[in-house]
Formats: structure tokens, sequence, C-alpha cells
């Protein structure tokens, strides 16, 4: 009875299925002939008629199939492709059409490739420049049941599609392969068909809008149509009411659909996924289209964004193809999980695709996990062509029609830092938005860097500033820019640090969202461990060059030790960077640059990821969430370094974008390095609403504290996961320093000096500046802005100063010079004032062994020993170098404090410095 019970039901499944099947697929993907192409004869010898000489597995790409040219290029531009190809490839298979395509509407659908041309045995079809949609071609004129063949030409040829360095082909990041990737197929449905099927959410009436396009060419009067919606929430699958009609035909139908109950909603916390099947029939003909969407309304509210009336803020991500197995961006929604659970992790809630829009795969994660995606034309430049226009123009349509059904798709923007052409520009967004009114658009994404009024079209602005005063800091949406774009790199380089300080300024000059652009680019130095990783079509023989000159240069032991200092330094600027766009007035978001490495322009290592988007372990996820969270504790105090005859003052704000209205009580602590209590305290009867919240403040006597100390600001809300921690220094109060008898402090190294170093005296010396300007690097705080060799170019070019370079400090705080100087091995917030009186002298003269106390990691292409704190042995003699002219900002406590320590070390017995100078080596160095 069991069985025969199993065979009835699988006989009605198979029933069902085949019921509700109108269309049927050839799948294409497999072994197709294969030929390069580089003189274009293949056309004028028909290769379209013949067959190819070699052979290829498609979905796939030149660089995959290791076809093309060997590559031996060691560019340290970007990483290495193993095989290049540019030019015309052709891709051949013959088919075996089924019987039951025959009579059919019948299409050819590739997903994602180059500019392709079309032939189906002898005959040519078509042609497409689609970059970013999926190319489809009508091909039922030309097949019937039985044998063909399908021939591609393919041409990455970037003169078919002049967009400028773009990340749908740049090689600085995707790679610009050839080849077809994703889904390829052939389609059969009948002649009348769904050609379009579109979505329009209207949460607040509890309904939407469906847009139906069907090609009728037998001329059916009528049609039966019924929308079949299904609604999946965790995990379960609920098939709601069904809507039947009857209509006479019109080439596009517009329906309503309205819910019994009140839709589920679709955001970064609850991501409740619908499914649309729109059924069309009559007694002669029936057929079917899918396609999923979320119930959600994604709206600008006031200068932020709002979510189904909730406001909310952008964390967002940069995301520029960096895949480097493939070359390509994954076709497939595991792989894109990946990614998005990674940033999620981090607190991300918001892509930004630059100058790509990603395939269907990468929508339909972001659906799933909730990330709100901005996706952007191919285009980076000046938009002077008339043809380029329309071919962009082409794109955007087909990017609105293939993914804006999706809910994570909820910004459009034309492409980045567009520098003229912005009439052209403005007719094809006004384009975009006459046809599809469901993502916000903008002008561009930092357009002019910044210095682009907004025009009337755009929904919001994305900017690194602000046209308004756009070239000082009251003007800029972010800490540090390049020397090229901002005086010495902007606020984090030039301010005294502390956490007070935002982009109300900026903000408050526009009426529409801002969004801080690119913020961060902090560069952190390579583990060269890492090369081992690129076992696909990309190779890291850019760091490997990198490796070999930090080999050269002796240290090549200190890759990993750079890259924790450098980026532990690099994660306290992303930390300053964060917060100072969440205490700010009416910011509607962020957009790093990056969460991962950029490998390209010029190799980029700006991520506490690595490419792979595996940690660096610089910082942790809950570290990093301590500022990148849907609510963030915003302590706000003027400085971070005090003397223990002042107070710790200190305003408690919190910024919260959460979903959750919060009254937990918030507990703040400020405690020493080991632990001990210094004083603690509350805030309770909370209410703390969406929006920039004030909490209250505290004021902490720092009497009790009779040694310099780093102590640390905790702050959390009671039985949440919500919490944040900042470090300040405290130093007992003096006003000069005490300097023994048998130390020589100078500035010079004269002749009276060098005598008596030699005969054994202790000589402390700060070197002017004019002394060492040849051999020396002024004080640089941040790390080095997205790299070195890219923008040293850019601002010899423009005549702008070149930045310094360097990416922090390295030491080791157990060393006895810091016992009453403490210091993380890092550079910290209380390093400012004496890295920017300071220049850190080169040492490549020196041994491989030897080892400044205190040294500036240089970036990953000059790789120059570098020193701030020094010593060595001359003659009998012992003589401590810093290069900090700490003598001359003595009214800095850190400066006063780091001073005396010097002095302390070089008192006592362990000032015994292991490497010798001689009086030659002394010279040539100083």
């Amino acid at each position: 009875m069991k069985n025969i019970y199993l065979i009835f039901l699988i006989a009605c499944v198979s029933c069902h299925s085949n019921k509700e099947d109108y269309r049927a697929r050839l799948n294409l993907e497999g072994v197709w002939q294969f030929s390069l192409d580089p003189l274009n004869i293949g056309m004028e010898q028909q290769w379209f008629n013949n067959n190819l000489n070699d052979v290829v597995k498609l979905p796939g790409t030149t660089d995959t199939n290791q076809k093309g040219i060997h590559n031996k290029d060691t560019t340290t531009m970007h990483l290495n492709r193993v095989y290049t190809y540019e030019g015309i490839a052709w891709y051949r298979k013959k088919v075996v059409v089924p019987k039951n395509f025959n009579n059919k509407h019948i299409q050819l659908f590739l997903e994602r490739t180059k500019a392709s041309k079309i032939w189906i045995d002898s005959n040519f079809v078509g042609e497409s420049k689609l970059l970013q949609s999926a190319q489809t071609f009508n091909v039922s004129n030309y097949l019937s049941p039985g044998e063909h063949y399908i021939t591609i030409q393919i041409n990455n040829d970037l003169k078919q599609t002049p967009y400028g360095n773009v990340h749908i082909y740049s090689d600085d990041t995707q790679t610009n392969w050839n080849g077809i990737i994703g889904d390829i197929y052939l389609e059969a449905s009948p002649k009348t068909y769904i050609s379009n099927l579109q979505v329009y959410p209207h949460v607040d009436e509890d309904k939407f809008d469906v847009e139906l396009e069907i090609e009728n060419p037998l001329n059916y009067s009528t049609f039966n149509i019924e929308l079949v919606v299904e609604k999946t929430y965790k995990g379960k699958t609920t098939k709601l009411k069904s809507h039947k009609s009857t209509i006479d035909y019109k080439s596009k139908i517009k329906l309503v659909y309205v819910f019994d109950e009140k839709p589920d909603l679709w955001d970064e916390y609850e991501q409740p996924l619908y499914q649309l099947k729109a059924i069309i029939s009559n007694e002669k003909t029936k057929d079917a289209k899918m396609v999923g969407f979320g119930m959600q309304k994604f709206e600008t509210k006031g200068t932020q964004f709002a979510i189904n009336g909730r406001t909310t803020f952008l964390r967002g991500k940069h995301e520029a193809a960096v895949f480097p197995l493939t070359g390509y961006t994954p076709m497939n929604i595991d792989d894109w999980l990946r990614v998005f659970k990674i940033s999620k992790s981090y607190g991300i809630n918001h892509y930004r695709f630059h100058t790509y829009c990603p395939p269907e795969a990468a929508f339909t994660a972001a659906d799933q996990e909730g990330i709100y995606i901005q996706a952007e034309l191919p285009f980076w430049g000046g938009l002077e062509s008339d043809t380029i226009t329309q071919e962009l123009k082409k794109e955007g349509l087909a990017m609105l029609k293939a993914y804006a059904n999706h809910p994570s798709f909820v910004m459009f923007s034309p492409g980045n830092e567009i520098w003229g052409g912005h009439d052209k520009v403005e007719k094809i967004m006004l384009a975009f938005k006459k046809s599809d009114s469901r993502p916000l658009y903008t002008m561009g994404s930092n357009n002019n860097i910044g210095y682009m009024p907004p025009t009337d079209y755009t929904d919001f602005f994305v900017g690194a500033r602000i046209p308004i005063n756009g070239n000082t800091i009251q003007g800029h949406t972010r800490l540090t820019h390049a020397f090229a774009d901002a005086n010495d790199g902007g606020i984090l380089n030039t301010r005294q640090p502390s956490t007070e300080i935002n982009f109300d300024d900026a903000v408050s000059q526009l009426n529409i969202p801002v969004i801080s652009h690119e913020i961060g680019q902090y560069q952190i130095y390579p583990n060269y461990k890492e090369i081992h990783k690129y076992t696909g079509v990309l190779r890291a023989w850019n760091l490997e060059v990198f490796k070999n000159r930090l080999k050269n240069s002796g240290m090549q032991e200190m890759d990993s030790l750079f890259q924790k200092a450098s980026g532990a330094w690099s994660a306290l600027c992303y930390k300053a960077e964060m917060e100072a766009a969440l205490r700010t007035k009416g910011l509607a978001g962020f957009q790093l640059l990056d969460l991962q490495d950029f490998p390209g322009q010029g190799t980029a290592l700006v991520g506490v990821l690595d490419a792979f988007m595996d940690s660096k372990h610089v910082v942790t996820p809950k570290d990093w969430k301590q500022s990148c969270n849907d609510l963030v504790i915003l302590p706000e105090f003027p400085k971070y370094c005090y003397v223990n005859k002042e107070n710790f003052q200190a305003k408690i704000k919190v910024a919260n974008y959460s979903n959750t209205t919060i009254s937990h009580p918030l507990h703040w602590e400020l405690r020493k390095q080991d632990g001990t209590m210094i004083q603690q305290g509350h805030f309770s009867s909370l209410k703390i609403v969406s929006g920039l919240n004030d909490v209250g403040s505290i004021n902490i006597r720092l009497t009790s504290i009779s040694e310099a100390g780093k102590l640390t600001l905790y702050t959390y809300i009671v039985n949440t996961k919500y919490s944040n921690s900042h470090p300040i220094w405290v130093y007992p109060e003096k006003t000069t320093i005490q300097i023994p008898d048998d130390i020589l402090v100078t500035e010079d190294l004269s002749n009276n000096i060098r005598n008596k170093l030699n005969q054994g005296a202790k000589v402390l010396l700060f070197p002017k500046t004019e002394d060492v300007k040849s051999t020396s690097l002024p004080g640089h705080f941040p790390p080095e802005f997205w790299n070195y060799g890219m923008f040293k170019t850019i601002s010899e070019y423009v005549n702008k100063p070149v930045s310094p370079g360097t990416l922090g400090l390295l030491m080791d705080p157990e060393h006895k010079l810091f016992n009453s100087f403490p210091t993380d091995f890092h550079t910290n917030w209380q390093w400012f004032s004496i890295i920017k009186a300071s220049n850190s002298l080169r040492l490549d003269i020196t041994s491989k062994d030897y080892k400044p106390i205190v040294q500036v990691i240089d970036n990953l292409e000059r790789n120059h020993k570098l020193g701030l704190i020094f010593e060595f042995k001359v003659g009998k003699g012992k003589l401590m170098v810093c290069m900090s002219q700490l003598n001359k900002i003595l009214d800095k406590p850190e400066a006063l404090q780091l001073y005396q320590s010097i002095i302390n070390y070089m008192n006592s017995e362990d000032f015994k410095p292991n490497f010798t100078l001689t009086s030659e080596e002394l010279e040539e160095l100083l």
C-alpha cells in the first residue's frame, strides 16, 4: 500500500510539474570549440561556418581556460594575469534542438560577457555590447529541431566600450577577461510570451503594482492573467491568495495586487522575500514568468535615508570586483552570501559597487542578507561622446529591467568621479528616473572630486567634500585625503586628535542626503605569506617584487611585524573615521575604502581584510563593530593627553540607527591598563531613540594618577551587545626636565660634542630639521593614503607637496626607554604632537640586525629603514638620537613625558647601546 501511495504521489508531482512548466531550456554549458583571432580575420574567413582549432569550457574565460599570451609582466600596479588577451575570440558549439522547441519563441541567453556577435549556422543573428546585464537574442527564425551550430564572437578590446578605467573590466581588479560567465542557455517559450515583469511595492497601502509586457505576434485580443504570490520568511514558504483577471491585450499591462493582511517588510534586519508568478493564458496559449521582490520603501528623509519609515544610516563598503582566483565577479549566490556575511560581521549594511553592477546572484544574496546596494554604470571620466552616452543609456535601462525588482537595489549612480559631460549624464539619469522610480538616483560618486554641486534630479550626494568650502577642512566629509587633494592630507594629519571632530558644517550646507565617499584608504603593510594564496588566474607577482625590495633593504623578516603595527594603527584611524561620521548631525552614511584590500592602482593594501576577504588579524569584528554598528556609543572629549591636575570631561552621545528604542542603563568605567578601576557610573531612565542622542556627561578628577599611564574609558549599554572603548593618557604635572650633569643635550654634533662622545659622554641629540632634510622624511601621522606611488605621481603632476608616505610606528612597549612613557607597539593618539614635530632618519647604512627603538614603517615601495628614536655606541660614548624635537614642544604633556622618559633611561644602567658606529659612519648618517 505504501508503494502504491508513493507512485501516486510521484505521478501527481510530475503532472503538476509538467503542467506548470511553460518554458523549456537547453543548457549550453560545457565544451565549446574555440579560437583566438588577434588579426581579426575570422569574419573574412567565415569562421562561423567552420570548426575551430581549439576547445574551452564555458562558462569561463580565456584566463580560466589558459588561453592567450603567457604573461611575463611583473608590474606592481596590480595583480598579474597568468594569461592575457585583448581582442576577438570565437566560440562555437554544435547543439541538438529538441522537438519541443518547434514553433516556439527561442531566446539565446548569455548572462555576462563582453561585446558579442552571434551566428546560427551561417546566419548572422545580431550583436550586443551590454556588459552588466544578460545579452539575449531572438533566434526563433534560425533554429528548428535538429542539429545546428551556434557561433559567438566575443571582443574584449576596450575600444568597443571606452568607458574609462572601470571595475567591470579593469585589470586593477576584475581583469579585462574574454569569455562568457554565468548561465548560458536556449529558452523556448510560446510565441506569445511575457517579455518583462516588474513589481512596484507600495508598503503604505499594503499593495504592489505589476507591470507586465507581452509579446503578441499572433495578435490575440484577450488574456486571462493570474498573479500567484508566495512569501518565504524565516525558512517557511507560504502561498498567498491569487489575483485573477481577464483583460484586453495591451503591450504593457498594469495590475494591482492588494494583500489581505499587512505584508512583512524587508530591511537589513528582516528579509521576507516574495515571489510573483504571472500566468497569461487563453484558449490557444499559456505562458508564465516569475520574479522575486520584497516589500520595502527606501526613501530620503531630510538629509538622511529611511527604510519603511525608519531613519537608517548607511555603513557602506566599496566593492571593486576583487576576486583573485577567477578574475571575475562570482556568478553564484553562495559566494556572494559568504562575502556579505563577512561584511555584516563587521557591521556593514550597504555596498557601493564602484563603476560596475553585480550579477543577479549578488542581488539575490543581498536580498537574503539585508544589504542596501548602490549599483553604478561602468563609467569613470568625462562623458563627451554621444555614442558612449547612448551605450550607457542602454546599459542603465537593461540594469533596471534585470535587477530593480530586488529589494536590495536601492541606489543608482552613473559612475565614479565624473568630471565632464554633466549635461549628458543628466539626460540619461532623467530617462532612468522616468523609466523606473524604485531606486534613488545620484549624479555620480564624487563628481569633480566633490566640487560639483548636486543637480535638481539628484536624490542624494556622494562626495569626499561638498562644493561649498570644499578646499578647506570645513567642507570635508572624511578625515583624510591625498596630499594632492587637500592641504597636508586633511583633518587627521593637521588637527589635534579628539573625539569631537564631525562634519556638521559640510552636511548643513546641503538639503539632501550626503554620503561620505571612500573614507579611510589607510595603507597596511603586507604580510608576504599571503602570496601563496594566489593560485588562480591572478598571481601576486607585484607582492613578490615588493617582498624582494624588503629583502634587499635587509628587513625581510619584518613584514609580519610591520603589518601588525601598521594594521593596528590603521584600524584606529578607521575607527576615528567612522565615529566622526556617526556623530555628524544629519549625515546619511559613509562608504569605506575599504574593509578589504584593493590590489590595483599601484597596490593599495588598505583593508583589515585581504583580497580574499580573510582577516589580517589586526582587529577583531567585535572591536570593529564598536564603531560600525546600528548603535554606537560616542564619548566626546577634546583631547587624548592630560596631566593629573586636570579633570577628564566627556559628553556621552549615542547614534542609534537600530530598529529599537533603547531604555537600558548606559554604564561607563575608567580603568588603568591593569584593570584597576579609577571611577565608574551609569545613566539610567534613558530613552535612546532613532538618531543622535545626548545621554549625559562625565567629569573625573585625575589627581589620583601619580604615574604616567594609559587609561581606558569603557562604555556599554547593559544587557545589550553595544559597547565602546577609548584610550586617554595621563601624565604627572611637570614644567621642566631634570637633566643630569653627565648627559649632554644638543641639536647638532659639533666637533666639541663629538670629542666628548668619543671620550665616553652620554649625548642626547635632537637634530634640527634643516640639518637632516636630505636624509630624512617629515613626520606623517596617519598611515599613507591609498598608496604612495600613485599619489606621488599625481602630486608632482599638479605641483602639490608629496606625502611623506609612511605607515606609522613600530616599537617594543617593554623597552626600558618607555618605563615612564606607556605606549603600545604601534602608533596611538598620544604620538600626534611628537610625530608632527619629527623627521624620521634613513638608517639604511646600518647592519640588517640593527633596529631602532622607535621605527617608522616605510611604505612597501621604498622600504627605507627609518628611525624616530635610536641609540648607538660611538667611541667610548653612548649616543641617543630623538628625531622629534621634543625640546621645542614642551607645552605638550606627552612630549614632556617622553623627553623625561628618555632622560631616565639614559641615566640608568639599561642604557647600553649594542651597535657601534664609527666616526665616518656617524658622519654619513647625520
